[in-house]
């Protein structure tokens, strides 16, 4: 039960989305700035052109000054306030609160205290964090709205505040927690889903989308690293001799042997069929290189494809060190795949790696 409402109050997948919920809680500060600062000047404006007492003017324009004022400050250091978007709209909401018990401490102590409760209501629906975070930052105005309506009021206007603000914690509450679980819930799925789009169902790697926009960012920002294109020799003859869920099994073997090569940062991805390409960041050294594909050709081996006739596959590999001069993707797959076809043409179950700069062409 305990760790029930704890996961309930601070979701345990929620630190995975904290930046993303940082730039929504910015952009939900902007929105809350501009728009008390126009409903504030609207209200102002108006109540000064129907001539109303002096008192029910000034009170706007308290308003006006203080989303002025507000948004001066978020303007004045905007890269700040949104690079930490959320720690910025908990700290407005704190000075709104405070700045809403100020304005209750002076108004008629028999009047409703209707803005705060307004704040109450609907601040907490625009904050994009644990529902714990939120409580805890409603509680602690309401403990010093009910010290000030205590303190300020009459005992049954302030009977009338503590039922009302009940409903508005109760009401607020509801809602954040609602909106924050259906925000998971959404990024989860759209997580899943594109993870799903860029990796191969079969055997889990990137697939020829993921993983060629991968190698394109690196290649475009000058990443140097060794440049792989894989081909299962004779696959062909597996499937045709030993049908299509040996050949796939095959194919989730050879995936492995590359994973089990590689480093995760590597980009390990399979083009379609029985073509792989790895993008090994970094690994610019061509003797180190060439030791890493003797060593994948000697664990390729160890798939068995018949114990009985001890046939086992082998790979062709074509291999281009890109130290920086290669322009783009095509460029290192152009000149990969000359290296695989000399290979393939030269007996196959083999490699042939390349650290020559880029040539043109």
């Amino acid at each position: 039960m305990r760790q029930r409402l704890k996961d309930r109050l601070f979701p345990p997948g929620i630190d995975e989305y904290r930046a993303e919920f940082s730039r929504e809680n910015a952009r939900a500060l902007r929105f809350l700035l501009i728009a008390g600062l126009v409903f504030s000047a609207i209200i102002f404006v108006f109540q000064y052109m129907i001539n109303m007492e002096f008192s029910v003017v000034l009170r706007s324009l308290e308003y006006l000054l203080f989303f002025m004022i507000a948004t001066g400050i978020c303007v004045s250091n905007r890269n700040e306030v949104f690079a930490h978007g959320t720690r910025s709209l908990y700290l407005w909401s704190s000075l709104t609160f405070a700045y809403s018990l100020f304005l209750m401490a002076g108004n008629d102590p028999t009047y409703p205290s209707f803005l705060y409760l307004f704040f109450v209501l609907t601040l907490p629906l625009f904050i994009r964090d644990a529902l714990g975070h939120i409580l805890i930052l409603t509680g602690s105005a309401s403990v010093a709205f009910l010290i000030v309506g205590a303190l300020t009021r009459p005992v049954a206007a302030f009977r009338v505040d503590v039922f009302h603000l009940i409903i508005c914690i109760a009401v607020s509450t509801f809602l954040a927690y609602r909106n924050l679980h259906e925000r998971l819930s959404y990024m989860l799925s759209s997580a899943t889903a594109e993870t799903e789009a860029e990796h191969d169902p079969l055997t889990g790697i990137y697939n020829r989308r993921g993983g060629e926009e991968l190698i394109r960012n690196y290649v475009a920002n000058g990443v140097p690293g060794a440049f792989m294109m894989i081909d299962i020799d004779d696959f062909k003859y597996v499937n045709d001799n030993y049908g299509h869920a040996r050949g796939d099994e095959v194919l989730k073997r050879m995936a492995a042997c590359l994973q089990a090569a590689f480093r995760e940062s590597d980009v390990v991805m399979r083009m379609g069929g029985d073509e792989f390409i790895v993008y090994a960041i970094n690994m610019a050294d061509i003797n180190h290189v060439e030791n890493k594909l003797r060593d994948l050709i000697r664990s390729v081996h160890m798939v068995i494809t018949d114990e009985e006739k001890h046939e086992f596959i082998t790979v062709s590999i074509g291999c281009i060190i890109n130290l920086g001069s290669y322009p783009n993707y095509e460029a290192l797959s152009s000149a990969a795949d000359k290296l695989l076809y000399s290979v393939k043409g030269s007996g196959k179950d083999s490699f042939l790696c390349s650290d020559m700069d880029y040539a043109g062409g």
